[in-house]
């Protein structure tokens, strides 16, 4: 029997990845004022843009409740093994939300925190795939994955701070003050999982220029892997001058491009452009 991968919605993985495979995703909650949404299934990300661009409230994202996993697990579990790599455990509970669920099963199944988000531990989940079609077994693919899951790198490029201050991450009095000086934030992920601020730049071209630069900085061969943009409709002559700088300086496999979902561009507001590799 064949392993099963059970994924949550923050991991923002293609549907066509999805499909081919059939991966079982648990949503994320999406909630707008007194309204909530499943991640993907009551509300598809088009939805979620087009809502966002008219509410006067940031939307708030929550985890999937144990319930949720245990719906997913349940689905999965005749058909073979279960792998389970969720989002950073330092960002969201969905990792322990996946544990309590596994402690329900009498049945093979790893949960593993990928120590990442969005496409960063989408990547996780497509090398599983991968390593599975090879015919590794459970073990081998759960000790593959933990050994490399800190080789994998994600950016995020914030354009516009209204979501940041409206959701409180940062004060109004700072927001408006980083906006009128044109400040735009680099967020990274760090080895722990969690997301830190590595650079502030002023102006969106240097801005891009920098998040290329820290790109090489990392030192990754990406020469036989996929580089994955994801962005909240940020403007398409950014995303052709990135693709093509990309493929310069870095020579990928394969870029692929797509939107944030709903978790991630609910905190980055609109024009955020995420990167992982």
């Amino acid at each position: 029997m064949k392993i099963q991968i059970v994924a949550d919605s923050a991991a923002d993985l293609p549907l066509e990845f999805v499909l081919k495979n059939n991966i079982e995703v648990v949503p994320m909650n999406i909630q707008f004022g007194d309204q909530t949404f499943k991640d993907g299934i009551e509300l598809s990300k088009e939805a979620f843009y087009e809502k966002m661009s008219i509410s006067k409230d940031v939307p708030k994202t929550s985890l999937p409740a144990p319930q949720a996993f245990v719906e997913a697990f349940n689905k999965a579990k005749d058909k073979g093994p279960i792998l389970s790599i969720t989002i950073s455990a330092a960002t969201s509970g969905t990792y322990q939300s996946a544990l309590v669920a596994k402690s329900m099963f009498d049945h093979p199944i790893e949960v593993i925190d990928s120590l990442n988000i969005s496409m960063g531990t989408g990547l996780q989940i497509m090398k599983a795939q991968e390593l599975i079609d090879q015919g590794l077994s459970l073990e081998e693919v759960k000790e593959e994955i933990l050994r490399n899951r800190n080789n994998y790198h994600t950016f995020i490029a914030i354009k516009d701070l209204e979501n940041v201050i409206k959701g409180g991450r940062i004060s109004n009095w700072k927001g408006n003050i980083a906006q009128f000086l044109d400040i735009k934030p680099i967020l990274n992920l760090f080895p722990d999982g969690s997301i830190k601020v590595v650079a502030n730049i002023r102006g969106r071209k240097k801005q891009l220029r920098r998040v290329l630069e820290l790109f090489q900085e990392t030192n990754k061969d990406v020469s036989k892997e996929p580089f994955v943009i994801l962005h909240a409709k940020a403007p398409q002559d950014e995303l052709d001058y990135l693709i093509k700088e990309i493929r310069r300086i870095l020579n990928p496999k394969e870029i692929i491009l797509g939107e944030l979902g709903p978790a991630m561009g609910s905190h980055g507001g609109f024009g955020s452009i995420g990167f992982a590799f």
